[in-house]
C-alpha cells in the first residue's frame, strides 16, 4: 500500500489550527450582545475591540510572512496559538472594556494574524509541488469550514449557559492544537528526509544563509509590491470583501438580527449557512 506523504498531515494540522485562529474572529458577533447585557459596555466599545483585531491582523500579515522565514514554520504557529490560549484565558479576568479592546483586539488579533494571513500559502509553497493550488483552496477554506460548524454551536452554548461556556470551548480547542502542533509539524520536508508532494528529484540545499531582520524583510517587501499594479487590485479588492465580509457582517449581523426579534441561534445559523458556499466556492476555485 503506498505511504501517505507527510505533507498532507502538515496539511491537516494547518487546517484545524486555521479553523480554531478562524473561529475566534467570526465569532466576535455571538458574543456582542452577552457583553452589553453583563457588563453594560456600549456596543460601539464592544465592536472597537473587535476592529483592532482585524487591524491587527492584517497590518501584521507581511511581518508575519518574514518572521516565518526567519524563525520557521514550527516556532511561529506554537508562538500564535500560545497567544490566542493566552488572550481566551485572559477573558475570564476582565471587567472594563479597555481590557476587553487590550485582550480581544490587541492579544487574540495578533494570535489569529499568522493563520489567517500568510499561513496557507506559506505552507503549501513549502510542502507541495504537485496540488499546491489544492492545498491553498482546502486551507483558505478551513476558516469558512469553521464558521458553518462551531458558530452555531457556540451560539447554542451562550443561549444555554453563558458566554464564558463558549470561550472555553475555544479555549479547550486551542490548547488541543497547540499540543497538535508540538508534535505533527515540521519545519520543511527537508528536516524529516522528504521532498515537497510531488517533486520527484530532491533539489540541492543553499547554503545557509545568515539570518535577516524580520522588519526590514517585510518593509522591503511591501516597497517593492506597491510599485505593482496587481498589488494595488488585489488590495483593494481585499480591502472591499473585509470591510463588508469581516467588518460589518461578520461582526454586527448576529445582533442586527437579534434587533428584529431573530433568536441568537437562528441568527448564528444564518451566517453559518453563509459558509458553506464560501467553503465551496473557495475551493473549487
Amino acid at each position: 500500500m503506498k505511504r501517505v506523504h507527510y505533507s498532507w498531515f502538515i496539511l491537516i494540522v494547518t487546517f484545524f489550527s486555521i479553523i480554531v485562529a478562524g473561529i475566534t474572529m467570526s465569532s466576535s458577533g455571538v458574543f456582542i450582545e452577552p457583553l452589553e447585557k453583563e457588563f453594560h459596555w456600549d456596543r460601539s466599545t464592544i465592536a472597537l475591540a473587535f476592529a483592532v483585531s482585524l487591524f491587527l491582523y492584517g497590518i501584521s500579515g507581511p511581518f508575519m510572512a518574514a518572521l516565518l522565514e526567519v524563525i520557521g514554520l514550527k516556532k511561529m504557529m506554537l508562538g500564535a496559538m500560545a497567544t490566542l490560549v493566552l488572550g481566551m484565558t485572559l477573558t475570564f479576568l476582565m471587567s472594563e472594556s479597555w481590557q476587553l479592546i487590550i485582550i480581544w483586539g490587541g492579544i487574540i488579533g495578533l494570535g489569529a494574524s499568522l493563520f489567517l494571513t500568510v499561513l496557507s500559502p506559506y505552507v503549501a509553497n513549502h510542502w507541495f509541488v504537485k496540488r499546491r493550488g489544492l492545498a491553498v483552496g482546502i486551507l483558505t477554506a478551513s476558516t469558512a469550514t469553521g464558521q458553518l460548524i462551531l458558530l452555531p454551536v457556540l451560539a447554542i452554548i451562550i443561549e444555554h449557559y453563558s458566554w464564558r461556556w463558549a470561550i472555553t470551548l475555544m479555549l479547550l480547542l486551542s490548547i488541543i492544537m497547540l499540543f497538535m502542533i508540538a508534535l505533527f509539524i515540521k519545519n520543511r520536508p527537508q528536516d524529516i528526509g522528504l521532498t515537497p508532494y510531488g517533486q520527484e528529484e530532491a533539489i540541492e540545499e543553499q547554503p545557509i544563509q545568515q539570518k535577516k531582520n524580520p522588519i526590514a524583510m517585510a518593509f522591503k517587501g511591501l516597497f517593492e509590491a506597491i510599485k505593482v499594479k496587481a498589488f494595488w487590485l488585489l488590495a483593494g479588492s481585499f480591502f472591499i470583501c473585509g470591510l463588508s465580509t469581516s467588518g460589518l457582517i461578520g461582526t454586527h449581523f448576529v445582533s442586527y438580527c437579534i434587533s428584529f426579534g431573530v433568536p441568537l441561534v437562528t441568527a448564528a445559523s444564518f451566517l453559518s449557512f453563509m459558509g458553506i458556499f464560501n467553503l465551496l466556492g473557495t475551493t473549487a476555485s
